[in-house]
């Protein structure tokens, strides 16, 4: 069995004029034996709102959308298991090579949430990795490129979700944000929820032009194009370095 196929079905989230990181990730796909193939491997059209409405942008608030009808259509689909990325995910070079450990935990321990994929230190230590490679974890991470969830755990997270969206900001419960901190949240008030985490992490974010909190200069063509350019081949710090200059 290959890891995409525990899954009964896995979304990438992309917003449809992004075609240049629905390329990308076309190609991450197929380098870990993961292509695109309807009703397993499929694009879920993110949402992209008019208004920030309570949230710090329209970014942060079409990703929280976007995420939690994922979680919805999911549901609505009696899906057992889901896997979901997000359009700028890069995988781990290595990924292939750990695929039959992953499996094995997955199919061997109980689970509500995985985070394969995370973009902070990592919280265990991560040079000697030995089974089980997914460990539990509560504390806090960047980052929603790359999960799964349980069918069992779809409606207290969607419902979270929905509680999130309805409070004021500030809330002492959570407030409309980001989802990987709704994911942070939802673990610290439902201590029975089992969360794992990848050790170490197997998605990190491409570098690319953000949708959530974009830069200045990807407005003007002549800047973007440089800074895209920039980013492929890793200088985004000396391109940002230098326009400071």
């Amino acid at each position: 069995m290959r890891f995409i196929e525990f899954f009964d079905c896995a979304y990438v989230i992309n917003l449809p004029q992004r075609t240049d990181r629905r390329q990308e990730m076309a190609k991450e796909l197929e380098k870990a034996s993961m292509p695109f193939s309807s009703g397993k491997v499929e694009l879920f059209s993110a949402i992209r709102p008019d208004s920030p409405g309570p949230f710090h942008s329209i970014g942060y608030r079409g990703a929280f959308l976007s995420h939690l009808n994922v979680l919805k259509q999911a549901r609505a689909k009696d899906l057992k298991t889901v896997l979901v990325m997000e359009d700028d995910l890069k995988l781990r070079q290595d990924f292939k090579q750990y695929e039959a450990m992953l499996l094995e935990e997955l199919l061997e321990r109980d689970w509500d949430l995985v985070h394969f994929g995370y973009c902070c230190d990592e919280p265990f230590d991560a040079k000697n990795v030995n089974s089980p490679i997914l460990q539990p974890f509560s504390g806090e991470i960047i980052g929603a490129q790359f999960y799964a969830v349980n069918g069992k755990a779809f409606d207290q997270l969607i419902n979270f979700f929905e509680g999130v969206l309805q409070r004021p900001a500030g809330h002492p419960e959570g407030s409309p944000m980001s989802p990987d901190g709704v994911f942070n949240i939802f673990k610290w008030q439902h201590q029975t929820i089992v969360r794992l985490i990848a050790v170490p992490s197997f998605g990190d974010q491409r570098s690319s032009r953000s949708d959530i909190s974009a830069q200045w200069f990807d407005q003007l063509p002549v800047l973007s194009f440089l800074a895209g350019l920039a980013r492929k081949w890793g200088f985004a710090r000396s391109f940002k370095a230098f326009l400071k200059s």
